[in-house]
């Protein structure tokens, strides 16, 4: 195979660019604030909100997460209502408020069956919220986008816990591949 001449680079390096300005519009949450009230009380987009462990987990932790990465963390409901009442959203946004969202947690007998059945594969099986650093002011949100999956190092680790009678939880693997048992 010959390298790749010029005018592929640039195209490539624009098709990078488009992409890369489309992440960051995403990551973006813009508002209106009259008398600067709601500031404080919007913590952010949930990517924001959080920092994975490692690049080698990143994969992983966007298809655990899913779309849940890119809603709206503010500190209660009344928030949530004035920030659509009267913050002129520029785009459609899902809100993710504190004291209303259901943090969801892997109970510790499930944890500790994924970690017998993973390491009897010579594997590894842990929660996700295990592998993002986050404020404690967002752990209810965060627990609600990473706390329900397993992060798995290989995709036969992750089919043998995710299917484990004991277990019966979503598995994502490093490279990204969801074993689901539902």
């Amino acid at each position: 195979a010959r390298p790749a001449g010029p005018a592929a680079r640039r195209g490539a390096a624009a098709a990078a660019a488009k992409i890369e300005a489309q992440l960051r519009a995403r990551l973006r949450f813009d508002y209106e604030d009259p008398g600067g009230k709601l500031a404080p009380r919007v913590k952010g987009v949930l990517a924001g909100l959080v920092t994975p462990s490692g690049k080698d987990v990143a994969a992983a932790l966007e298809v655990v997460a899913g779309g849940k990465l890119y809603q709206v963390v503010v500190d209660d409901a009344a928030t949530g209502k004035a920030l659509l009442e009267r913050g002129k959203l520029r785009r459609r946004v899902t809100l993710v408020p504190l004291d209303k969202v259901r943090a969801s947690r892997i109970d510790a007998g499930r944890l500790d069956r994924a970690a017998k059945v993973a390491k009897k594969r010579g594997g590894d099986a842990r929660v996700a919220l295990e592998f993002v650093g986050y404020d404690a002011e967002v752990a209810a949100a965060v627990e609600y986008a990473f706390g329900s999956a397993l992060v798995c190092d290989s995709m036969e680790t992750a089919r043998a816990v995710a299917f484990d009678p004991q277990v019966q939880k979503r598995c994502v693997t490093l490279e990204g591949d969801v074993c689901d048992p539902r």
